[in-house]
């Protein structure tokens, strides 16, 4: 078309010329049909750049109509905010000055392989944004939401809880996504100075990433936790203070993998190792996001059985990975079992902390959607909201941990484990007893936790956070008290002696039992005692569980059933019947 162009200026120069000459019009009638060459060229240049752009620009509104609009919401405002701003300049002037500082700093960078010590110093610039910066302002983007009461706008709309964090939550990822683009080509100038290999640098990128993904999500709970601004202000600081402790951890690790990790790539089991651990981030991940979605729903929601079947499904993904490595790499070795039940026990009490601190009052949302199948009243009762209920699923699922040891004990000489380390009973009976006082220990004190509870509730309000409170510092007492009184009295501040006045102490008697090559003498009794005292509180607590086990489901409103109909009717409109061959 640019040729056209030229032919017209051409032809007009000339036309005009001839013109000159006589009366004629052959100056005109260039003139005109130059105006329409370039008018169908314009034509032509339009549809071509519709033919592209407009499946593109429908493409683009598609999905900005679809976009949540937390996220449009809190990116427009965190990429015009001063701090982003400030960030995002020192990020590029740090990054540039330790690019001409490393080279200056190292006078043989042409012939050595100085990658890794340049790299350590642009994760150095990159991780104090993803792992403090980021996750902070996650945290004050919806702590401020409580402070200036703004949420109550947004929970009007139909945005659900889910889809709030979420919106926030994609800000975040956004911003680290900025911050990684500016850095990367830096990342790659490491890659050409030799010294590092790129897995190296696509490992510590990737887990970076994950871990500030994690930590933004801390944030979004911690924001959710309090509406009063001096609590807002105390968590602010121990939130800060976690964050810096993590960039400093981070700074630690990198330093210390950075030469181990050049062979580990070829290994399958770094591979499996990376798997299992990636499986337990991701369900805690999807955890505490469940969890912040839930403290900022209404009242009457249902806020606890997405919150146990994510455990539940943790419970499962821990004893697959374990019964992995016991079936394969470790080939029956029995210490991995008691590794199992510390964590599936440090898992639940964890768990039961928080769950022994719920309402025992179902809203009426809540009754509608009780089960009422036989089936679903044995088996997903303990799903439902209420101390009780998540009492019991804790005490079922350590039964399940301990059944299957005692089921890997029972199947390990016919998998012929006993060829390679032959069967001992007493290293049996040390595990079996580990496991039993274990148990014991966490129905104790999630018992008496959840007996104080309820005698509180008497008097005033108590929320989970007190609850969890409660059960810290039951924990504290019957560690440190019994230790203390101990070394007054019997002048042995030896903290793994055990004296039965260190029978509250679960560490000091779990470690007695275990510890040595033979069960302790006082092994029988202390396997009566301490679950003795687990029966008699779970007892204690039984008519509480009973009151709330024997809630049914209560009828839907008819006012709340026309209401779902109408909702469902405009979600999937019915088709008009066929009255004749005709219609």
């Amino acid at each position: 078309m640019r040729g056209d162009s030229r032919e017209c200026r051409g032809a007009r120069g000339q036309g005009s010329g001839a013109g000159d000459q006589g009366p004629g019009t052959r100056g005109q009638a260039a003139e005109s049909g130059c105006q329409f060459i370039n008018h169908q060229s314009s034509i032509i240049n339009h549809q071509f750049a519709a033919g592209w752009w407009e499946p593109l620009d429908r493409a683009l509104q598609w999905a900005g109509d679809r976009l949540n609009p937390i996220l449009v919401k809190e990116t427009r405002q965190a990429l015009k905010s001063r701090q982003f701003t400030i960030t995002f300049a020192l990020l590029l002037i740090c990054g540039w000055a330790w690019s001409i500082l490393g080279v200056a700093l190292t006078p043989d960078i042409w012939y050595g392989a100085p990658g890794a010590d340049m790299f350590f110093g642009y994760y150095l610039i990159l991780a104090f944004p993803l792992l403090v910066i980021v996750p902070f302002g996650a945290f004050r983007s919806l702590a401020g939401e409580q402070e200036d009461r703004t949420y109550e706008l947004m929970s009007v709309t139909t945005l659900s809880p889910r889809q709030i964090v979420a919106g926030k939550l994609g800000s975040a990822v956004l911003q680290m996504l900025i911050y990684l683009s500016a850095i990367t080509p830096c990342l790659a100038f490491t890659y050409m100075l030799r010294g590092i290999d790129f897995p190296t640098i696509l490992f510590f990128v990737f887990y970076t990433v994950l871990a500030s993904i994690a930590l933004a999500v801390i944030g979004l709970l911690a924001g959710t936790v309090t509406s009063e601004k001096h609590w807002q202000v105390v968590l602010s600081v121990f939130l800060v203070a976690g964050l810096l402790g993590a960039f400093l951890g981070s700074l630690g690790m990198v330093g210390g993998l950075l030469e181990e990790l050049r062979g580990a790539f070829t290994d399958p089991e770094f591979w499996q190792a990376n798997a299992a651990f990636l499986t337990g981030c991701l369900s805690y991940l999807v955890l505490l996001f469940y969890a912040a979605a839930a403290q900022i729903t209404f009242p009457s929601d249902n806020r606890s059985t997405r919150l146990r079947v994510v455990m539940l499904v943790q419970h499962l993904l821990l004893t697959g990975w374990m019964a992995w490595l016991w079936l394969g790499p470790v080939r029956g070795e029995e210490k991995l079992l008691r590794v199992f039940m510390v964590f599936i026990g440090l898992h639940w009490y964890v768990m039961g902390m928080f769950m022994t601190g719920e309402s025992p009052q179902l809203s009426p949302r809540v009754k509608r959607q009780l089960p009422q199948s036989f089936l679903g009243r044995v088996f997903l009762t303990w799903f439902n909201p209420g101390p009780g209920t998540g009492y019991v699923l804790v005490i079922s699922s350590l039964l399940g941990a301990l059944a299957m040891v005692l089921l890997a004990l029972a199947v390990k000489p016919a998998l012929g484990f006993s060829r390679l380390r032959p069967w001992s009973p007493v290293d049996s009976g040390q595990l079996l007893a580990f496991g039993v006082l274990g148990l014991s220990y966490v129905t104790i004190y999630l018992g008496v936790g959840l007996l104080l509870t309820r005698l509180l509730r008497l008097f005033l309000r108590v929320e989970v956070l007190l609850t969890v409170l409660l059960q810290c510092l039951l924990v504290l007492l019957g560690l440190f008290v019994p230790w203390v009184v101990q070394s007054l009295w019997l002048r042995n501040p030896d903290y793994e002696y055990f004296t039965w006045i260190r029978l509250p102490d679960p560490l000091c008697s779990l470690i007695h039992v275990f510890d040595g090559f033979s069960l302790p003498a006082d092994a029988l009794l202390l396997l009566v005692v301490v679950p003795g005292l687990a029966l008699i509180v779970f007892v204690l607590n039984l008519p509480a569980v009973a009151r709330e086990v024997q809630q049914v489901r209560a009828p839907k409103p008819q006012r709340v059933a026309e209401e779902d109909a109408q909702l469902a009717a405009e979600k999937a409109p019915t088709e008009p019947a066929r009255t004749s061959p005709w219609d």
